[in-house]
């Protein structure tokens, strides 16, 4: 008689250390075109710029451009559609949500336009400005597939440590209670099969009478969450042709992630009457971090600006929580709660930024910005940092510093109405020889509209952002059957934004 066996009092070994790895470093240091309707609509390339209530984020020194107080506030509503393929079966799935995009008021105080030499004037500011935007869903199929999640769980070495290795609590699910020749044994393998004689994996098992394969596969991944930073920004404007400023950067961040995993056995397996189950996790990540921004903005003459801006390492404190379990044969077995704090180190930042200003008529901007996703780290909050060892080891090896470009354009076609377009292009943080695993490569463009008049402003913007990568249905693993694949999956979020402010 075959059946689970579920032990509610088991340790889930590996739920914290085992659990961190490349993806959470370049989940932590994502950043999108976030800010302000102006800054979204010319493509982020503000370091030069500045005189924007987002400055901060980027270069604190355009505080300094300020001539005035000003208050902003922008909204907007981000749609999501994911688009994937998984063995030639293809699924689209979308969602919508409506975040605070930026919140914030820049004082500005002293400036005389008659002064030309030494400090003509100061700016402080404090506001909110969201980094990054993790709401998504995507569905992944397939039918007739060879590999199993749970030939994953019972691979060799689960099967010599079924109870201590880092899928311990997935090891119980897979673990088989036969008979041969009146002796009951326990094995950790595929439910699916039997064993032989011998105690080996019948390969036979997992073709029916056509010799198809057998297990049908259904993921949904829904993902919700933010990074958004509070800046407590200072800048000074230095006899109108230096700007120099600083931020303290406040980070906050919350990831949630819901995983169903459903398989159904497509045949008569023999060892078993479950035909279908379902694998559920939840992850839940929250954590906050502070940086320091120092940058300077340099005006040889009044058409042109030349930014730059150097970022601190952001130190992050995550508390993380994650919950498993399994439904089979009309029965949920769930895992013991898991909960892990620790920190992360997100690299520091590099952005060097020229703006061309053509008078009345128009602003030309670009941003290049540099990080090094290699210097990601994780750290042990209260012990030494050796349960970290491998896993820093393996973002050093995977990961690599990345280029960003922004792009911006603005035009005025009438005396309060400006048009902007915007483009940012952001390559792979993964290296060449690991894009099979989990390549991204984001490519973004943008425009809008915006109104001024008198002492208001309305600014109206569109992003469209395209990221392409692989994702691993079933984990990246050597399986028994066939070579294991991942799925492909593009996502587009289509963002409208709109900044109502003041300025007086």
């Amino acid at each position: 008689m075959n059946r689970l066996i579920i032990l509610s009092a088991a340790l889930v070994v590996g739920i914290g250390l085992e659990a961190q790895n490349f993806t959470d470093a370049m989940r932590f240091n994502q950043r999108n075109i976030e800010g302000t309707a102006r800054l979204q609509a010319m493509g982020g390339a503000f370091g030069a710029l500045g005189a924007d209530l987002s400055s901060p984020t980027i270069n604190p020194a355009g505080l300094g451009v300020y001539r005035a107080t000003e208050t902003a506030l922008t909204l907007g509503v981000n749609h999501h559609n994911a688009s994937t393929n998984y063995y030639g079966f293809g699924q689209e799935d979308d969602r919508t949500n409506v975040p605070l995009s930026q919140l914030g008021v820049a004082f500005s105080f002293g400036l005389q336009r008659e002064n030309t030499a030494g400090v003509v004037s100061s700016t402080f500011s404090i506001g909110y400005t969201r980094l990054a935007d993790y709401n998504s869903r995507a569905i992944y199929t397939d039918q007739y597939g060879f590999n199993s999640l749970l030939d994953y769980f019972s691979l060799d070495e689960e099967k010599e440590n079924p109870y201590g290795g880092g899928l311990a609590f997935e090891a119980y699910l897979t673990n088989d209670e036969y008979t041969i020749g009146g002796q009951t044994y326990e094995m950790t393998h595929n439910i699916w099969e039997l064993p032989d004689a011998n105690g080996n994996l019948d390969l036979a098992m997992r073709e029916d009478i056509d010799g198809v394969g057998l297990v049908d596969h259904v993921r949904r991944v829904q993902q919700r969450g933010y990074k958004g930073e509070t800046n407590i920004a200072y800048a000074v404007n230095i006899s109108q042709k230096i700007f120099l400023g600083a931020s303290l950067g406040i980070q906050t961040l919350h990831f949630e992630e819901e995983v169903q995993h459903c398989e159904d056995y497509y045949g008569q397996p023999s060892s078993t009457d479950i035909f279908m189950y379902y694998y559920n996790t939840n992850l839940e990540q929250t954590g906050t971090g502070v940086n320091l921004k120092l940058g300077a903005i340099y005006k040889p003459i009044n058409a042109l600006r030349i930014g730059l801006a150097v970022h601190t390492p952001t130190f992050l404190s995550i508390n993380e929580q994650y919950t498993t379990d399994i439904v089979a044969d009309g029965q949920i077995y769930s895992s013991p709660y898991g909960e892990y704090e620790y920190n992360y180190r997100e690299p520091g930042r590099l952005v060097a930024s020229v703006a061309g200003i053509l008078g009345r008529y128009g602003i030309v901007s670009v941003d290049y910005e540099r990080a090094n996703h290699a210097n990601s780290k994780f750290k042990e909050k209260e012990f030494d940092d050796e349960g970290f060892v491998q896993t820093n080891a393996d973002i050093e090896a995977a990961l690599r510093a990345t280029n960003t470009l922004r792009v911006g354009l603005e035009a005025r076609v009438a005396e309060p109405v400006y048009v902007r377009a915007g483009m940012q292009t952001t390559a792979s943080a993964l290296k060449n020889s690991m894009t099979v695993r989990s390549n991204r490569k984001h490519l973004g463009f943008s425009g809008g509209l915006g109104l001024r008049q008198n002492n208001f402003f309305l600014d109206l913007a569109y992003v469209i952002s395209n990221t392409k990568r692989d994702y691993w249905v079933l984990p990246d693993a050597e399986y028994p059957y066939e070579t294991n694949m991942p799925a492909t999956v593009e996502q587009t979020n289509h963002n409208f934004v709109v900044t109502a402010g003041f300025r007086f």
